[in-house]
Formats: C-alpha cells, structure tokens, sequence
C-alpha cells in the first residue's frame, strides 16, 4: 500500500511536467486578458479564469496518465475489453485495497472535468451535456489508446469516467443550487448517494461472506463447446464433505519480526522493505538477497544472492532428496519427515525439486503446501541451489462444509467454470483428463478452500502436447 502511493505520487509529479507548462501559456494568456480588462475598466472575472487553469492543469496531467505514462506496446495495440464490470468483478474477486483504489482513482480521475464545466459554461449546467462531454473525452482517450497501444481500450474505464465526471457534476450543481438557494438541490444527491449505497453493499456482502474468495479463479464462463474431450477413468458422483482451514496470518508488523529473524540466522542483511497489500518484499540489491512474504498465510519465498548461494557436487538432474534435506537443515529451513518428494527438469539446464506436505499432522493443526527448490547446472557439473519457494504452512480446521462430488467438478470444468477456462477457449481444440484430486488454495480472508485439481494434456491448433493443471471450486 506504502508503494502503490508513492506510485500514485510518483505518476502525478511525472505528470505535473506537462501541467506547470500548460499552466504557465494558460496564465500568459490570462495575464493579457486581465490586462485588456483593467484598459477597458472591466470586471475581471477571476472564479472563471481560476476554473480555466484547473482545467487545462486536469487536462495536461489526464492526458499523461492515459498516454504517455508508458511506451507503445505492440501486444496493447488493437487489444479491448467490451465485458461492461469486468475490472469491477476481478476487484471483488481478489479483493485487495490496492485493486479497488485503482478502480476509483478511475473514477475520481473525471471528477475535476465534472466539477469544472458546469462552473465554467452554463451550457454544461444540463446533464445531458456534462454526460455527453465526460462520455466523449473518455471514448476518445480509449480509442486512441486503441490504436497507438498506450494502453488497452477498455469498457470499464469508459463507464468509470463517464460515471467519475458524473459525479463531480453533481457536487458542483449542488453547491450552486444551494448558493442560489434552488430547491433543486436533492436531485444532485441522488446519484452520489446511489453510487455510495452500491459501493457499500458491495463492501458489506463481501465482509458477510463466512470465507474468502479464491484470488485466481476466473470472474467469467468461458466457452468451451468448441473443445473436445477425453475422459478414461470414472469421477465419483456421491455427495462428499471437506473441511476449511484457517492459516497464520501476518501483518507488516509479523512480517518485520520474520524478516529480522530470518536475516540473523542465516547471516544477510535486508536494508530495504516494500509494503503491499498482501505481500513485503525485503531487499538486498547489492548482494541479491531477496525475501518475499506472504501476509495471508505467512508462507516466503527466497532468493539466495551470491554471497549465500549453495553448491552441490552433483549436477542439477542428480541432486537427490537426501542432499537437499541436508543442506536445507545446515540453513535452518525445517523440512517435514513426511513430506513426499518430486525432482522434474525445468528448462534446459534447471531442475526443480518439490517437497509436498498433504495436511500432515502437526502441534496445532496440519502442515499443508509445498517447498520448491530451484536448481541450476553449472558448466563444472556442479549445481546451485538459486531459489526457495516455501508454500508450506499450518493450518487449523474450521468447518466441515458439503462440497462438489468429482463429477459435479468435472462437469464445471467441462462448461468452461475453471481457473484457466478462458485460456483454453482460445487456444485448445482437445483436452484429456488425467487426474482428479481434492486440493486446498488460500482465499482473500486467509481461508484455505477445497479445491478439485485437474492434470491435464492440452492439445492445441498447432499440434504437440501440453501439459497443464486446472482448478475448479469445492465449495456450493
């Protein structure tokens, strides 16, 4: 959060850049103009030339943040989303503060275009003409961003403007109604308070929820009827349960103390830290240690600098687990005895060694997750040990909740209601089922949900196999 303002900051100091110039022609300009008053003995109308400088400083630094805050991007170029709530549902879905400021900074981009206008002409004192210019200058920016690539043209960001300058008209005729003591002046609530109401109501029946929302699964149904499929074992259709956990969560405060602990055993120092919603990332960039953790859950990744890194006598693709638990143990990172254990190749020259833990139990609950090791070839023969990836947490039981037989999960995987169901509706023609198991991913409450996990091989329209993994929600 710490970070994302900053950036915020960041982007309105670049922006003033275009601003202050544009400003500063505009006070010329102004400057004359008061000049010819004072000659002609006229009233200078000051409020309206205060409104004018506002405007064109609104205008400088919206034209920056729309386009010209990145480079052209040739994947952007002629990409759009014409899914109206799209940004709205995937906001709900992760439910972090970050993504919900950046839907209303959206919205409170456009506000000072609606404020100004009305105050500036009176033509634009209907709403119908404050609509059609907060509509107008957004559909504008969106197809330009269209076909230059600054940006994607998105439906969402067209309706989030329109409704930001819609409210600002709003507060302005407000204020004039009541400086002109108008009895005019509840209709120019009704708008925000209806906006406030549903941003309320959203807000409420998330913190109703008894748990969390799985962060990566997909806010749409994807179309998959174009997809053939192939299933050679049976899915069991009886009415099953499974319990919700609970993790250990942290807050930036936990996170530090970790953090500390962590660097004094095994000898690093993390001068820096950066703070997100979820996540605190602790940096050395001088040495290239990195520790990121996981507030949720309090699981880590690290990434070992130069300084730290081990070294096997063995290439990576020999490493066995006996090694791996051994240097591991030498740097205090606790593997559980009964945590099952896979080496696969990953790339040309790596290999990564996974340790599982399938709630196995534990004094407090179950550990539960994964600890990835990645591994890499030197050109001795030799192999280091680059990263760690510790997913493995505890976690406590909660409730035992009715969830989806494994046909019923079948079945919503089949009708495109999966994690990757959009991806596959654009690129796979046939996919086999391999596999079907109960597995557990975090929410956005810190919940550990049961989930069905899919193996699967992927054929796409250019030939060759592909394997992927497929998650479909337990819970009703």
């Amino acid at each position: 959060m710490h970070d994302f303002v900053s950036y915020l900051f960041y982007l309105l100091q670049r922006g003033m850049r275009f601003a202050v110039p544009a400003a500063l022609v505009c006070g010329l300009i102004l400057a004359v103009c008061y000049a010819v008053c004072r000659r002609q003995g006229r009233r200078f109308p000051w409020g309206k030339a205060v409104c004018v400088l506002l405007l064109v400083g609104w205008a400088a630094v919206t034209f920056f943040v729309t386009l010209l805050r990145s480079e052209p991007n040739e994947f952007a170029a002629r990409q759009w989303n014409l899914q109206l709530f799209l940004a709205w549902r995937e906001a709900y879905q992760r439910f972090t503060l970050q993504i919900w400021l950046n839907v209303l900074l959206n919205i409170a981009l456009f506000v000072p275009l609606g404020v100004l206008l009305p105050l500036l002409w009176k033509p634009f004192r209907k709403w119908y003409a404050a609509l059609g210019a907060g509509f107008g200058i957004s559909l504008l920016i969106e197809l330009t961003q269209l076909f230059t690539g600054r940006g994607m043209c998105d439906v969402d960001d067209l309706f989030t403007n329109t409704l930001g300058a819609m409210l600002g008209w709003c507060a302005a005729m407000f204020v004039l109604a009541l400086r002109q003591k108008s009895r005019a002046w509840p209709r120019y609530c009704a708008l925000p308070a209806a906006f406030t109401l549903a941003l309320s109501a959203i807000f409420i029946s998330y913190a109703a929820q008894p748990y969390g929302n799985l962060r990566d699964a997909s806010v749409t149904t994807a179309d998959l009827s174009g997809v053939r499929w192939s299933v050679d074992f049976a899915l069991d259709q009886d009415s099953k349960t499974a319990w919700v956990y609970r993790s250990q969560a942290l807050d930036n405060a936990g996170a530090d103390r970790f953090a500390a602990e962590f660097a004094a055993a095994h000898g690093v120092e993390f001068p820096d830290a950066y703070y997100y919603d979820d996540l605190v990332i602790y940096a050395n960039h001088s040495s290239g240690d990195f520790l990121d953790v996981t507030l949720h859950d309090g699981t880590w990744e690290y990434s070992f600098g130069r300084d730290h890194t081990p070294v096997f006598d063995a290439p990576a693709s020999g490493v066995t687990e006996d090694m791996l638990r051994e240097t591991l143990d030498n740097f205090g990172f606790s593997v559980p005895a009964d945590a099952a254990f896979t080496l696969s190749p990953y790339g040309e020259t790596s290999y990564r060694a996974v340790f599982s833990a399938d709630l196995l139990p534990t004094e407090g609950g179950f550990l539960h997750g994964t600890l990835t090791c990645d591994l890499r070839t030197q050109g001795d023969g030799q192999s280091t040990l680059s990263q760690l990836e510790n997913r493995i947490t505890t976690l406590a039981p909660v409730r035992e909740e009715p969830i989806l037989s494994p046909a019923q999960a079948l079945a919503a995987l089949q009708s495109g209601k999966s994690f990757e169901g959009a991806w596959f509706a654009q690129s796979v023609q046939q996919i086999e089922v391999r596999s079907c198991t109960l597995d557990y991913l975090s929410d956005s409450k810190g919940f550990y949900q049961p989930v069905y996990r899919f193996e699967l091989s992927l054929a796409g329209q250019a030939g060759g196999i592909t394997d992927a993994v497929d998650y479909v929600p337990a819970l009703f």
